[in-house]
Parts: structure tokens; C-alpha cells; sequence
């Protein structure tokens, strides 16, 4: 009886403790896209391809459990870091974008990645960016 009941609390407390929060694990990012404009703070459109000569593009995601730290967007073209840029989170769950004003000679593989205060990648997403038909 004595082992069941150990047993048991072992449960309970595990129940309890569930998983680790955002904060804990450095946050989250969610309905993260990459996009030709943001409006009103939302995304216009969901792309993954653009063509030269299109101006700028965008990077959006709603941050989670990053409150209190400085998240960045790092911007790559073909694995070479082309542009970063720093964003203090205020709010648990905050709207954050970055654009990138392209060049029409920028064409390739595109990365965008996401890191949380401690430096550590939360999300990643890719394009391309062709040239003119």
C-alpha cells in the first residue's frame, strides 16, 4: 500500500509540474509566414516565392513567452547573413515583422530565422527570390 501510494504522488506531481513553460525553453513563434506586405498588423498573403524586381518582402510571427527579452530576425542569402534586426518583446503574445528591402540581383535561397534572447533559433523559414521571367 505504502509503494501505490508514492506511486500515485509521483503521478499527481508530474500532472502538476506539466511542461515546461515558454519561458523556460526560450518561447515559441506561431502563425509565422513569409509575406509581401503586412497590413493592420496581419499578413497580406502566404508566399514562398517571389520574383525580382519585387521591392521588399516580409517576415511575420506572433512571439510567445519571450516577454522581457530582445528577439532578432536574421535574414540569409544562400547561408550568408545579409540583414538582422533586433525586436524588445513587451507582451506575451506579441505581432513582431521584419522586411528586407530586396535587390533585384538578391536572387536565390532565402532564410529567415527567428532567435530568442539567448540566442537560440525558435523558427526558420525559406523563399526564393527569382529572377524576372
Amino acid at each position: 500500500m505504502k509503494i501505490h501510494s508514492v506511486a500515485m504522488m509521483l503521478v499527481v506531481v508530474t500532472f502538476l509540474a506539466g511542461a515546461p513553460t515558454h519561458a523556460q525553453d526560450g518561447g515559441s513563434v506561431t502563425n509565422a509566414t513569409i509575406t509581401s506586405n503586412v497590413e493592420n498588423g496581419a499578413p497580406v498573403d502566404f508566399r514562398q516565392q517571389f520574383t525580382s524586381p519585387t521591392p521588399r518582402v516580409f517576415y511575420y510571427g506572433e512571439l510567445l513567452g519571450l516577454k522581457g527579452q530582445t528577439a532578432r530576425f536574421r535574414w540569409s542569402l544562400e547561408g550568408k547573413p545579409m540583414q538582422e534586426v533586433a525586436v524588445e518583446v513587451t507582451l506575451p503574445r506579441q505581432a513582431a515583422w521584419s522586411m528586407m528591402k530586396m535587390q533585384p540581383e538578391w536572387t536565390g535561397d532565402w532564410t529567415v530565422e527567428v532567435l530568442d534572447g539567448k540566442g537560440q533559433v525558435i523558427d526558420r523559414r525559406n523563399f526564393a527570390y527569382s529572377p524576372p521571367l
